[in-house]
C-alpha cells in the first residue's frame, strides 16, 4: 500500500465527503433558503463558509487519526489487512498530524469567530475536538456512551453550520426551516448510533481481546441486534412523520423518502435479522451507509 493510499485510508477519505456533502447541502437547501426569506443575509460568506466546513473536515480527519491510533490493538485482530500504523506511518507522525490538523481547524474557527464578533462559537469545536479525544482513549470501549458520543458529533456537523447563521432561528418551532434541520439532526444521530452499534458486533473478537465493554459484549449480540431493530423502527416512525408532514405540499419528497430511504430500512432490518456472521454485519454497515447517504441527498428535494 503506498503512502498517499494509506494517508487516505487512515483519514476516512469517503467519511469526510459524507461530512462535507451533509454541511454544504444543509447550507445551500435549508440555511440559506431561510434566511432570505427573512429578508436577511447570511453572516458567512460562501468562502467563509468552506473555511466552517474544512474546519470541520480536519477535526473528523483527526479524530479518524487518533482513533486508529488508540485502536492498533483491536484493529490488527479485526482489520489486520488495513491496519498503517508502525506498518507504513511511525506513532510520533501520527500524533504531529493529529495535533496539526486540530491545530489548523482551530485557528481556522478562530479567525471566522473574531470576524463575527462571536469568539463563544470557538466552543462547538474545542468540544468536538475533546469528545473525539476522549472517544479514541475511553468511550469507545465503553458501554452505549461511545455510541452516543459519535451519534452526537455526527448531529452537531448539522448544527454547527446553523449556530453560526444567528438569523436562522434554529430553535423556533413554529419556523418551516428549523424543524427541517432537527429532523435531520435526528435521523443523522439515529442511522449514526445503528451503524456504531452493527460495527460493535462486527468487531466483537478484537474488542474482546483488548476488554472492551461494547453493547455486544456487555449484554450479548442477539440484544444488540435487538436494539438496532428498536433504532431502525425509529427511523422508520421519523421518516413516517416527515412523509406525513409534507404530503400534501412535496410528494416529490414524499415519494423519494419511501423509496430511497424508508424501504432501504425496512431491507437493511430484515438482514439485520437474518445475520449471524461477521461478515453479514460488515454488509449490514454498508447498507447503512448506504441509507445515510441517500437521506442526505433528500435535502435537495426541499
Amino acid at each position: 500500500m503506498s503512502k498517499i493510499k494509506a494517508a487516505f485510508t487512515l483519514i476516512r477519505f469517503p467519511n469526510l465527503v459524507f461530512i462535507l456533502l451533509t454541511q454544504v447541502l444543509a447550507r445551500f437547501f435549508i440555511i440559506d433558503p431561510a434566511i432570505k426569506e427573512r429578508g436577511l443575509s447570511a453572516v458567512l460568506d460562501t468562502p467563509h463558509f468552506y473555511l466552517l466546513c474544512l474546519s470541520t473536515v480536519l477535526i473528523a480527519a483527526a479524530g479518524y487519526i487518533i482513533n486508529d491510533y488508540f485502536d492498533i490493538g483491536i484493529d490488527a485482530i479485526n482489520k489486520p489487512h488495513k491496519v498503517t500504523i508502525e506498518k507504513i506511518f511511525k506513532r510520533r507522525t501520527i500524533i504531529i498530524w493529529h495535533i496539526s490538523l486540530n491545530l489548523a481547524a482551530m485557528l481556522i474557527v478562530i479567525g471566522l469567530t473574531l470576524s463575527l464578533l462571536q469568539l463563544r462559537l470557538v466552543a462547538i469545536q474545542l468540544v468536538s475536538i475533546l469528545l473525539l479525544i476522549f472517544y479514541s482513549t475511553t468511550f469507545k470501549r465503553k458501554l452505549i456512551i461511545g455510541n452516543l458520543c459519535i451519534g452526537v458529533l455526527t448531529g452537531l456537523t448539522l448544527l454547527t453550520v446553523a449556530f453560526y447563521e444567528p438569523a436562522f432561528e434554529l430553535f423556533n418551532t413554529d419556523f418551516l426551516h428549523s424543524k427541517l434541520l432537527w429532523m435531520y439532526v435526528l435521523f443523522s444521530f439515529i442511522i449514526t448510533f445503528i451503524r456504531e452499534v452493527v460495527k460493535d458486533i462486527e468487531d466483537v473478537k478484537g474488542d474482546t481481546a483488548q476488554n472492551c465493554e461494547t453493547i455486544p459484549l456487555v449484554w450479548g449480540i442477539d440484544n444488540a441486534k435487538k436494539i438496532v431493530y428498536v433504532f431502525m423502527i425509529l427511523l422508520l416512525m421519523l421518516l413516517l412523520i416527515t412523509t406525513y408532514y409534507f404530503f400534501s405540499f412535496n410528494k416529490v419528497l414524499v415519494i423519494y423518502l419511501f423509496a430511497a430511504v424508508f424501504v432501504p430500512v425496512i431491507f437493511t432490518l430484515y438482514k439485520t435479522r437474518q445475520a449471524s456472521h461477521s461478515a453479514d454485519f460488515n454488509r449490514i454497515s454498508t447498507y447503512v451507509k448506504i441509507v445515510t447517504l441517500l437521506g442526505i441527498l433528500s435535502i435537495t428535494l426541499i
